[in-house]
């Protein structure tokens, strides 16, 4: 096999996972924020919550005619958690956050420990 060969199946790898990846960042929708509403009785509830994406990419290549090597890499992430739950009944509509306690006692520990170590220096 050719280096051209090589080097242009490698392209057409490295342009398909940035076409997927781009893709999937631009497809958002409103359906994966807000679930399919359930029925309860006379009242309707809707679960939110809130999403976010990111990645990245990048490449190198030897600096000089001896070291012909290269190279690249890329990485992403997503994110989403409950928000909060909307209630529609007959008399009204109310939103009911939803709290991550796990955060908030993260953050409040955080908080503690960025005290403490302030106070010691």
């Amino acid at each position: 096999m050719k280096d051209t060969e090589i080097e242009t199946t490698e392209s057409e790898h490295v342009e398909a996972a940035v076409t997927a990846g781009i893709d999937r960042l631009m497809n958002v929708s409103v359906d994966r924020v807000y679930r399919d509403p359930v029925h309860v009785g006379d009242r309707v509830i809707i679960p939110a919550a809130t999403i976010a994406y990111g990645g990245g990419f990048g490449f190198g290549s030897g600096g000089n005619e001896i070291e012909r090597g290269g190279g690249g890499g890329g990485g992403g992430w997503n994110d989403g958690r409950p928000v909060a739950v909307i209630e529609a009944g007959p008399d009204g509509v109310r939103i009911r956050p939803v709290i991550d306690f796990t955060r908030v006692g993260l953050t409040v520990l955080a908080a503690a420990l960025a005290i403490w170590r302030a106070a010691k220096h």
